[in-house]
């Protein structure tokens, strides 16, 4: 199967660097494709010099998040004719050995969209190890510290290591593949979402087009979690505002939220901005007061 192996960076080139040239090696990519998604430091010149008969190097022609750089490298890619196309995070290390097992089921079956179990940099199964796409109640009461304790949306979803591959709702956006048709049928990633989300949105779009997701439970990556996005965004309450952002417009687009439904969850939201900056506070002071004492 012809694979085209696609990076998203953005002021990570050494990250970026590091895995571009581990996966070019591998015999079972037939190309790398790099999109700097308008670095604001020099990663573009830096990545210019990878640049060889199995790498490429492109820029993005805006900065528009995660989903607008990745469907910018898919409709690139497509000079190469892929079967399967990897998307990846900088800040993820994988083996030939797992890619071979993803190639191997997507052969094998009919999945849409194949990803490996994901661990944490001390080699420990990240928890939870699967995702379910989230309802309107289950957004909602994430936004507050404490209900978000009583919802236990992802806590009893397991992976079933009997089974090759495991069928499941939802991939993690860290790493995965896709195959380049379906994920075109679709019209790949909704590009009305910067940051936080496209994992969901790229699922319901896959499930309502009849398109099976699953996850080869002997396959492994490691991903050094949120490495890229707290270099970018140190503030929490940054984040959080990116995250709500997305949110509210899944609920809007995908879920088909009423006014009344939209308007709660909005100032439900608002509220919980305010903790995170109030979050960002304290930990600014505990910071300056040992900063004082060191």
């Amino acid at each position: 199967m012809n694979s085209v192996f696609i990076i998203l960076n953005y002021n990570s080139y050494k990250l970026t660097e590091k895995l571009a040239l581990k996966v070019s090696k591998m015999d079972s990519i037939n190309n790398v494709v790099i999109v700097d998604n308008c670095s604001s430091d020099n990663s573009f010149e830096y990545l210019l010099k990878l640049k060889n008969t199995k790498i490429d190097v492109i820029k993005s022609d805006k900065n528009g998040g995660y989903s607008y750089g990745n469907n910018f490298g898919a409709r690139y890619s497509k000079k190469y004719n892929p079967d399967i196309l990897f998307i990846s995070n900088p800040d993820v290390d994988i083996e030939e050995s797992e890619i071979k097992k993803i190639l191997k089921v997507f052969n094998d079956t009919e999945y849409s969209i194949l990803s490996a179990v994901e661990y944490d940099i001390n080699n420990n199964i990240s928890n939870p190890p699967i995702w379910k796409i989230m309802k309107y109640t289950d957004d909602l009461c994430d936004c507050s510290f404490i209900l978000k304790k009583l919802k236990h949306t992802n806590e009893n979803l397991k992976i079933e290591l009997n089974e090759e591959v495991q069928a499941i709702e939802m991939i993690k956006g860290s790493f995965f593949g896709v195959r380049y048709k379906d994920f075109m049928e679709v019209d790949g990633f909704d590009e009305n979402v910067f940051l936080f989300c496209e994992e969901r949105i790229i699922a319901r779009k896959m499930i309502d087009n009849n398109k099976s997701i699953g996850i080869v439970t002997d396959a492994k990556y490691n991903h050094n979690h949120s490495a890229s996005i707290n270099k970018s965004y140190k503030l929490k309450s940054s984040q959080i505002k990116l995250l709500y952002k997305s949110r509210l417009y899944y609920n809007k687009k995908y879920n088909n939220i009423n006014g009344f439904k939209y308007y709660l969850l909005y100032m439900v939201m608002k509220i919980s901005i305010l903790e995170y900056y109030m979050y960002d506070f304290i930990n600014f002071i505990k910071y300056k007061l040992k900063d004082i004492k060191g």
